[in-house]
């Protein structure tokens, strides 16, 4: 049969273990070789980069990404596996990481439009801040992932969902002592009207972090003195768009700028 007379499938999917820019005391833009982006037509895409170091700032020891884009011939859907991985990070030798990954699987209906998605297998592993083992509570179910069957609306559109993350912006920005920087970062979501007029919707997999010392915590986001803020498991989403990014720093001691590791990106369009 003619695969142009049958309904495609227009993959689009990134993996990004490590990635950003230090501003001071000098300017440098951090790259890494493990970076995958999958073809328009699926298929496999994989890359590794080992014993990246910049001195004094950051290091880590190996970083990897795969992407796999396929169609399952039994059911006819399209399912996207995106997969980025950070291997004994240090940052400033105040956050290290024995391992951090982020994992996304988006499946497609061969009927209908809205995907559901996936996030099992992320994780961090010994994750410390200021030399204390850290743990982040993970909400897997974050999306109500159903193996049996598919949103019948777009999640940014669910009502379930949008409850969740609202709660979860509004125990960030009434929290004792938040920052007001805070408040504005995470607030509008708890608006439909602000949600409506940026087309996406910013939240997180990280309900919380305990065992946090010498610092403050807000939800997914730690505030740590003399360093700058973390922001754990940030998930940005739109109609049938999902980027995944487990660990964004915002670097404002002696060292300054803004670094991202293990972030996985995954949409996708099906046409007709």
């Amino acid at each position: 049969m003619d695969a142009s007379t049958e309904r495609q499938f227009y993959y689009h999917a990134d993996a990004s273990p490590v990635g950003g820019y230090i501003t001071h005391p000098f300017e440098h833009i951090i790259t890494t070789d493990a970076s995958s982006s999958l073809a328009q037509a699926g298929g496999l895409t994989t890359a590794s980069h080992e014993a990246y170091r910049l001195d004094p700032i950051v290091s880590t020891k190996n970083a990897y990404s795969h992407i796999t884009g396929a169609k399952n011939e039994k059911n006819g859907n399209w399912t996207t596996l995106t997969t980025s991985v950070v291997e004994q990070l240090n940052v400033l030798e105040v956050v290290t990481a024995n391992r951090i990954v982020a994992r996304l699987g988006v499946e497609h209906p061969a009927v209908g439009y809205t995907p559901r998605v996936s996030f099992v297998g992320v994780q961090f592993d010994n994750l410390r801040v200021n030399g204390h083992n850290v743990h982040p509570k993970l909400n897997l179910n974050l999306l109500d992932f159903d193996h049996e069957k598919f949103p019948d609306r777009s999640h940014t559109k669910n009502e379930s969902f949008l409850r969740r993350v609202t709660e979860h912006s509004r125990r960030i920005t009434e929290a004792k002592d938040v920052p007001e920087w805070l408040k504005a970062r995470y607030g509008w979501v708890q608006s439909a009207e602000e949600r409506e007029k940026r087309g996406y919707v910013l939240c997180s997999l990280v309900e919380e972090v305990q065992g946090v010392e010498d610092a403050s915590s807000f939800g997914h986001v730690i505030t740590v003195p003399d360093f700058g803020n973390l922001f754990l498991g940030e998930l940005v989403l739109d109609h049938g768009a999902f980027r995944l990014t487990m660990m964004r720093m915002e670097l404002g001691c002696p060292a300054k700028g803004i670094m991202s590791f293990a972030t996985a990106d995954s949409n996708g369009y099906t046409i007709p």
